[in-house]
């Protein structure tokens, strides 16, 4: 990567990640407040409700977003004309979405769910106003920007879930939280948004933009139905309270991932579209990006693993003990997970959205299938082995295309994660052997939850610095790359990436 461009890219990710650690902080505080006030049947409830809200949201701007962030001239007709459309398709999707929800409500056996599902369908319209001027903050990179609403919406979505749910508002007061960080986002990126819908509306000349959207919204509509089928499986077959409890299993084993991931991969779609006619630069920063995600996903995952019986506890309440065998299996995918939507989001900058669509469609059915075979064969405990047996299998095919596309070598991709992997599976059993010893002398668990932490931290720490020295020298050009003189960093431990 040129020495701008990965200094521009390295500031962009500090701008994503800082937004994304503040809020994150104050939405992880929230919701841990909030299992303690609400109950998991209404967990799962708001599950099934934000389920089917996602999966009808992925039709609302039908895929413009990514298609003006991939593109590399239009017009302003064109923008205007994408505009009128994604707010025309929120309109009718609001009204869709009002007349299906009694049905849903029904499916799932769960009258609640219908006023739910009506309220949150709002929401279409409020993202749809947002969704190009949000595009093109995301094709300038003003993610610093972008990283202020974030933080924004996240706070004032916190203030009213909290505050309702203290006036016993139940389930509901996560229903408004998400509507007024949607009314927030969408407010915000218009606002920043250079754009302004002036002129004429090109509805024809955005018609080119629409069908490579819908090509990416397909590929969107396949991964979401595997990726929520367990889910809409543990909701039907094993109930609210069953889904209560998985929800919150997968939303903290995968909080590592998501976050990490998603800031990277928010960086990485107008990155990759910068380069998707340099196949070289793009597997190398592919490569290097791939690596900055699993020096802090993997550590994170394997510690989480390791203290899983103690975070719980100490972290959610005893009430939440049945989370830890999904959460503990859902840790193991993770390894994988945090990973291969880089290679997705290869296959949409290089134009290859009709191969990411067959891939999708076969990762909806085989875990669609491996869902309800684990789900009916042993319940939680079968759900969450279909996503550590079965997904890893998938994502070598993922790789496998991506490979033929680019030239990327996969023994090559594969060995890049090998001393990161290394790394975090030596942390793993420092930990163990530290919780053995912890235990043996009765301490109390919060406090051997603390001791596990920092031990594992600098076990981890010790095999940076004095096994994977590559790493070393990453993170000290990073540490370039945001401004800190390289003069500085002539100290230990960056002196050792030198050393034989």
């Amino acid at each position: 990567m040129h020495n701008d461009l990965r200094s521009k890219t390295v500031k962009a990710i500090s701008h994503v990640g800082l937004g994304n650690a503040v809020g994150k902080l104050v939405s992880l505080s929230t919701t841990l407040v909030l299992a303690r006030l609400l109950s998991p049947a209404e967990y799962g409830l708001m599950e099934i409700a934000m389920m089917l809200i996602a999966f009808i949201g992925f039709f609302n701007e039908i895929g413009l977003t990514t298609a003006i962030v991939q593109r590399p001239q239009l017009s302003q007709e064109q923008v205007n004309g994408c505009f009128l459309i994604a707010m025309g398709c929120s309109v009718v999707l609001f009204l869709l979405t009002l007349l299906a929800a009694g049905p849903l409500a029904g499916f799932f056996r769960q009258p609640q769910l219908q006023p739910m599902i009506s309220t949150l369908a709002v929401g279409f319209i409020m993202g749809a106003a947002g969704s190009v001027p949000e595009a093109f903050l995301r094709k300038q990179m003003q993610f610093k920007a972008m990283a202020g609403i974030t933080i924004l919406g996240i706070v004032l979505q916190s203030a009213v879930s909290l505050g309702l749910a203290l006036a016993g508002m139940g389930v509901w007061s996560l229903v408004w939280g998400s509507l007024v960080a949607t009314a927030t986002y969408s407010g915000g990126y218009f606002l920043l948004s250079p754009w302004r819908p002036r002129g004429r509306y090109g509805v024809r000349e955005a018609v080119e933009l629409v069908l490579f959207g819908l090509h990416v919204i397909t590929s969107r509509v396949f991964w979401y139905l595997y990726s929520n089928a367990d889910r809409a499986i543990v909701g039907r077959v094993l109930g609210a309270a069953s889904l209560g409890i998985y929800g919150m299993a997968f939303s903290l084993a995968t909080l590592p991932s998501s976050q990490i991931t998603s800031l990277v991969i928010n960086v990485a779609a107008p990155l990759f579209a910068k380069l998707q006619h340099e196949p070289a630069r793009l597997n190398a920063v592919l490569v290097n990006m791939t690596r900055g995600i699993a020096y802090v996903v993997y550590p994170a995952l394997m510690g989480m693993l390791a203290c899983s019986h103690e975070l719980i506890l100490v972290v959610l309440g005893p009430q939440w003990e049945q989370c830890q065998v999904p959460f503990s299996a859902l840790c193991l995918m993770g390894l994988v997970k945090s990973v291969d939507p880089l290679l997705s989001q290869v296959l949409t900058a290089i134009g290859q959205v009709k191969r990411l669509v067959a891939y999708t469609a076969l990762c909806a059915v085989t875990m669609s299938l491996a869902f309800a075979v684990g789900a009916w064969a042993d319940g939680l405990r079968g759900v969450s082995a279909a996503w550590v047996l079965v997904y890893p299998l998938l994502s070598v095919k993922l790789l496998h295309d991506v490979a033929r596309l680019t030239g990327l070598s996969m023994r090559g991709y594969y060995r890049a994660l090998l001393p990161i992997l290394a790394g975090a599976l030596a942390m793993l059993a420092v930990l163990l052997g530290v919780r053995a010893g912890l235990y043996a002398l009765a301490l109390p668990v919060p406090l051997i939850l603390v001791l596990e932490i920092l031990s594992g931290a600098l076990a981890y720490l010790a095999w940076i610095v004095y096994v994977d020295r590559h790493a070393v020298g990453e993170i000290g050009q990073i540490l370039v790359d945001l401004g800190v003189p390289a003069a500085r960093l002539q100290r230990w431990p960056f002196v050792r990436k030198g050393q034989p």
